[in-house]
């Protein structure tokens, strides 16, 4: 499960919504039941849906027409010039009615606000680069780098892939880190929950789990393990912390392969640096033909072409 402090914030928001559109809704209707007319008919409907419910369970004949009561109400409202809309909630998530969850899972609206939560923790001061018929003008070329964007924007359009883990290498400043906000940009958008770190923020969470020994320890790393697709940028560029940065990196990646969630990466390293500085057992996981993809990346150095 996504940390408690993240999942919290998010249904808090969004249960505030909910509880403002009862608010807004019971003041209306407190409102229409201080004219004695509508009182009367609101009393009755409510009278004749109870009884209703009762005949359905027990077979019962039924001597209320709810569709008449109904009719009659709107009437009276119209009459004394109230909105009948105004007098029930109007919820900002139409599919779960502002709950968080929609049949038992999930809805999309949580899962947004979860996004919006994990993306205050990854760092990014910034709005996520998105895919666009522009993203690979200025690579040197272009009809290569345009085959990755494509073949990326597809893998992210297709939760059923084989690949669990993409690994993109090359030189500082050819536009990894570009591409995977748009491949990040384009999962939140598919209603998948998102999180996003840094290599060096990844090393202080896996620290913190290591030397934390109460309740709260799982907090540290449960983002990183159930976030269904995990972002992680510069690997490699973070201090190598005696048993923690590789026990820890490796016990994420294989949970997640484990777990069939999908882990992206950008790398300075290239794969025997990966395997050199990691491990063989990191460089097995990351790198297993059958489930990961390495994607090169090879340009000028982007940030000095837009100075």
């Amino acid at each position: 499960m996504i940390s408690k402090n993240v999942l919290y914030n998010a249904l808090d928001k969004i249960n505030q919504n909910k509880k403002n559109a009862d608010l807004i809704a019971n003041n209306n209707l407190q409102n229409a039941l201080k004219y004695s007319e509508f009182s009367e008919i609101y009393k009755l409907e409510k009278q004749a849906q109870i009884e209703t419910a009762r005949c359905e369970v027990y077979g019962l004949n039924n001597n209320f027409e709810l569709d008449k009561i109904a009719q009659q109400k709107s009437k009276i409202l119209k009459k004394l010039n109230i909105d009948e809309s105004t007098l029930e909630p109007k919820y900002t998530c139409k599919k779960c009615d502002d709950t968080g969850y929609e049949n038992g899972k999930m809805c999309a609206c949580l899962k947004k606000q979860i996004n919006e939560e994990l993306y205050k923790q990854s760092g990014l001061n910034h709005k996520l680069n998105c895919f666009n018929k522009d993203n690979c003008k200025v690579f040197d070329d272009t009809k290569k780098i345009e085959q990755i964007y494509q073949n990326m924007q597809k893998w992210c359009d297709s939760p059923s892939s084989n690949y669990l883990n993409i690994i993109l290498t090359g030189k500082t400043g050819v536009g990894k880190t570009y591409l995977m906000e748009c491949m990040a940009d384009n999962l939140i958008k598919n209603e998948n929950i998102v999180f996003w770190t840094s290599a060096f923020n990844l090393n202080q969470l896996l620290l913190k789990y290591h030397t934390t020994f109460d309740e709260t320890k799982l907090d540290y790393i449960s983002n990183l393990l159930d976030a269904d697709y995990l972002f992680i940028d510069d690997l490699g560029t973070e201090p190598i912390l005696k048993n923690v940065t590789v026990e820890g990196l490796y016990n994420i990646i294989s949970e997640r392969v484990e777990n069939n969630k999908k882990t992206i990466i950008s790398t300075n390293l290239n794969p025997d640096e990966i395997q050199q500085t990691y491990g063989e057992r990191i460089f097995s996981r990351l790198l297993n033909k059958s489930n990961s993809l390495c994607i090169n990346i090879e340009n000028k150095d982007l940030r000095l072409i837009k100075k």
